[in-house]
């Protein structure tokens, strides 16, 4: 009986460190693909563009891709469901989803220099002929508002309580206008692969996110206290 209970501790680190690895690979797998899209599945944009401009508006497109992936990613860091918990513990968490919010401001603040660069700083698309760049707009606002109030929420005078509840609904309104910038900003995404793993992407994550609310309203009503 000592033995067995024995190995079946022993057990347990490597299952945990197999998970690890399984989400590492995974996550590994997800931001290679999704590297290839801008040349693989080249935007008409690209068609027209040679040289230095081609460049920089491929390496501005590969930065709002990374940052698709880290916003959805910032959205299971911030449930915390039971699996992510049980992995990394909800201290690390918190610290990756605060430091994780500063590489998706980074890698917006790249997709949008290096987009507007090539076509001049200042020539920013208004009108309606432009509606999925203005929600791109929107959505750039959006992200800068909810990474600088959490960094310097106190240094800005905000009450915790006003802060979380405003953050949520930016959080909540973050992926609904990510998910509509991509899908209509750019040809690549128009079908095949690419919109097909967006879709996806999309559904896994609701599901993950209703599956962590469900969780947690159970462990809320077995103890109320």
């Amino acid at each position: 009986m000592a033995i067995q209970k024995r190995s079946q501790s022993d057990c347990r680190p490597l299952s945990r460190s197999l998970r690890i690895s399984c989400v590492v690979v995974f996550f590994i797998a997800v931001v290679t693909g999704t590297l290839f899209i801008p040349f693989v599945y080249e935007s008409q944009t690209l068609w027209y563009k040679i040289g230095v401009d081609k460049t920089m508006l491929r390496a501005g497109e590969i930065a709002g891709l990374l940052a698709v992936i880290l916003l959805f990613l910032q959205i299971l860091l911030g449930v915390r469901g039971n699996f992510l918990q049980e992995l990394f513990g909800i201290p690390s968490l918190i610290r990756w989803h605060r430091l994780n919010g500063l590489f998706i401001l980074v890698l917006v603040l790249s997709h949008v220099t290096f987009v507007l660069l090539p076509e001049g700083i200042l020539n920013l698309p208004f009108g309606v002929k432009y509606w999925p760049e203005m929600v791109g707009e929107l959505l750039f606002l959006v992200v800068i508002s909810m990474v600088l109030s959490s960094w310097f929420r106190q240094n800005l005078g905000f009450d915790y309580i006003r802060w979380r509840t405003v953050h949520k609904l930016l959080g909540h309104c973050a992926p609904v206008l990510v998910v509509i910038h991509v899908l209509f900003v750019s040809e690549s995404f128009e079908s095949g692969l690419p919109r097909a793993g967006l879709l996806v992407a999309v559904v896994a994550v609701t599901i993950a996110v209703f599956r962590a609310k469900i969780d947690a309203f159970r462990k809320k009503w077995r103890n109320p206290k």
